[in-house]
């Protein structure tokens, strides 16, 4: 699995989101491959409001799509790395949101709750 540490952000082409293209994704359990899309709007799962002042890397205020992860495998992350890198990290005042909705989260299994939390310092 390619180094990355909890909340590095990503570009990733998504091919899931209609229509299919580009998507900030943030890796929330790098052993398992787990990430949570960035969007602008906050309409899709349980979103957590990031705000570009504290993100440079955003163009504008946008949100975590929190509940059941994507499991990103070593080809799709190998690619966004080579292509584009590591582009910027989630603020870690973030992580008591994110991990609370992950306990909520109805379709994550405990273990990845718990793999999750860990990863991010607070399981």
């Amino acid at each position: 699995m390619p180094l990355l540490a909890p909340l590095d952000i990503i570009w990733i082409d998504d091919d899931t989101i209609r229509p299919p293209g580009p998507k900030m994704v943030i890796c929330v359990e790098p052993k398992l491959g787990l990430f949570f899309r960035i969007n602008t709007d906050p309409k899709w799962q349980t979103p957590i409001r990031i705000r570009q002042i504290d993100h440079p890397f955003l163009k504008h205020d946008s949100h975590i799509e929190c509940g059941l992860p994507m499991e990103l495998d070593d080809y799709v992350i190998e690619q966004s790395l080579r292509r584009r890198g590591i582009i910027g990290k989630i603020a870690r005042r973030h992580v008591a949101a994110i991990c609370a909705v992950v306990d909520e989260a109805k379709d994550l299994t405990p273990a990845d709750k718990a793999a999750i939390k860990a990863a991010l310092g607070s399981g």
